[in-house]
């Protein structure tokens, strides 16, 4: 047995062990932790670290990275509150996957890892409708908050990614019709899921991003504006028509921005527009550097406390307490203006990688797009599900750009 384990191809455990943390991704926080450390002692294994090393540090888009990390890193020594910066160091530390699964993934591999989270996805959904019809609850879970693992805004953002590149493959010519027959049945799913699920913040980016789908098979044409504007209206009416839980979140959403008109911010849409109002002032406090990672909270008491803003108490004591519900204006607020400039850069980054697969490609720019519109509306980095997304988004898109390689390469390494 031992001489068996001995013999183990560390490109194969990888590759099989890829597959697996694709699947469980949006479904164990406990299986997230294990592979964060199970990828680092598989990357550690390796024989060819040094190349691996000159990988990584001639990448532009971990250059660009390195650089971002590095400021937050330093960010600390202007941060009074250490154990909010401290916590959040934890979070990014997680971003130490990237380079590793960026230089360690085959271009070969990808489709099926990718297939692995959509089958991991289709799973959840099975779950989710499970606890919505009450045929089952999760964790305490029922149909009033039927997302078993993670909260529902979280939940959104993962459907629509999932569901936008479903989208993708229904309106590519890779395809067969037997196929898409498959991908629109899972589509049809995932989308009712989302409209479901009460996270308006996923649906908001899955529609915008019909938009960026539409233009990548038909270019920016009268014809893709129609049929973008087709595909949203039957998606949106047929969701508002049939799905009384999304017909109410669009009801709520009017009823907040009403609300709002009235002076009255302790809605959601109404806390979210309140704090671009606090970030504006936060921001002036320490234009250049931020507050520091720790002190976001900090700087939006000062902001309360120099400025009349009109909001309620309640408003207010949820502002003194919570983050920005938006990574952009956490960034802003917490690095400043070098640290939201470094951001900038490394999102251009990775929407500059060069990738040679057509499908790979537009998967990676759309799950970005996502992503990033939906981090207007949550912090999305200061929260494990959310992040390790992120993660997989970014090491498949590096690991797209590699050249091409055999499944079984020469370079192995032994356990």
């Amino acid at each position: 047995m031992m001489k068996k384990i001995l013999s183990l191809d560390i490109n194969q455990i990888f590759y099989y062990s890829a597959l697996v943390f694709g699947f469980i991704l949006s479904l164990s926080r406990a299986g997230i932790s294990f592979f964060l450390l199970w990828f680092l002692i598989l990357f550690l294994l390796q024989n060819n670290l040094k190349q691996r090393w000159d990988d990584i540090k001639t990448n532009p888009t971990l250059q660009a990275m390195s650089l971002f990390l590095g400021f937050i890193v330093i960010s600390i020594f202007w941060s009074t509150n250490l154990n909010e910066a401290i916590n959040q160091i934890r979070l990014y530390g997680y971003w130490i996957l990237i380079p590793i699964l960026a230089v360690s993934l085959k271009k070969e591999w990808l489709s099926n890892i990718i297939t692995a989270f959509l089958l991991g996805m289709f799973v959840n959904e099975i779950l989710m409708y499970g606890v919505f019809f009450d045929f089952w609850q999760i964790k305490g879970h029922t149909h009033t908050d039927p997302c078993p693992f993670m909260n529902h805004i979280q939940y959104s953002i993962f459907l629509g990614v999932t569901a936008i590149i479903l989208l993708n493959r229904l309106l590519s010519n890779r395809y067969t019709l037997r196929d898409k027959s498959a991908i629109l049945v899972f589509f049809l799913t995932t989308t009712t899921n989302l409209f479901i699920s009460g996270g308006r913040t996923g649906q908001v980016a899955f529609l915008v991003s019909i938009t960026l789908v539409v233009i990548i098979h038909y270019r920016a044409s009268i014809k893709s504006f129609i049929l973008f504007l087709l595909i949203s209206s039957i998606l949106f009416i047929s969701a508002y028509s049939l799905l009384p839980i999304f017909e109410g979140r669009v009801q709520q959403t009017v009823s907040d921005i009403q609300q709002q008109q009235e002076g009255i911010y302790n809605t959601s849409v109404g806390l979210r527009n309140g704090f671009w109002m606090i970030a504006y002032d936060a921001f002036k406090l320490n234009p250049l550097f931020g507050s520091g990672l720790g002190d976001y909270k900090d700087s939006t008491k000062e902001a309360l406390a120099n400025n009349k803003y009109n909001f309620e108490d309640a408003a207010i004591n949820f502002f003194k307490t919570s983050d920005y519900h938006n990574q952009h204006l956490m960034i802003l607020i917490q690095l400043g203006l070098v640290g939201f400039s470094l951001m900038v850069w490394f999102i251009i980054k990775l929407y500059q990688i060069d990738i040679e697969d057509p499908e790979l490609k537009e998967v990676s720019i759309l799950s970005l797009t996502i992503f990033f519109i939906s981090a207007l509306a949550e912090s999305l980095w200061i929260a494990q599900f959310p992040i390790i997304l992120f993660i997989f988004i970014v090491s498949i898109s590096l690991a797209a750009a590699k050249p091409s390689h055999s499944l079984r390469i020469e370079e192995k390494g032994a356990l």
